[in-house]
């Protein structure tokens, strides 16, 4: 079993659903999340919670799925991320879950 996850702008939302639904993922999470650029280009590890100044709001998908079912989806991905001229293009990785209960 993986957790597949992917992360993209808020105006992306309805895109990534469709991937998910599309790749024969019929359930999985969204999460709306506030990204924060730092203006640094080094981690600033003394400013663990960021500035508010300069934030965008991404959105992140994820789902626990069978070991064979995210190649169609990092396709899609792919396909998206070729088509699109845009400075923040999708993110998707997957971890191995050892344990589930």
């Amino acid at each position: 079993m993986k957790l597949i996850i992917v992360l993209g702008m808020v105006e992306h939302e309805k895109e990534i659903a469709k991937m998910f639904k599309e790749s024969n993922i019929p359930i999985y999470s969204k999460v709306d999340i506030e990204g924060i650029k730092s203006g640094h280009k080094q981690v600033d590890l003394s400013n663990w919670f960021g500035s508010d100044e300069d934030t965008d709001l991404s959105i992140m998908f994820f789902a626990f799925i069978a070991n064979g079912n995210a190649e169609e989806l990092y396709q899609k991905v792919e396909v998206f991320n070729a088509n699109e001229d845009r400075i923040a293009p999708l993110h998707a990785f997957q971890l191995p879950v050892e344990k589930f209960i």
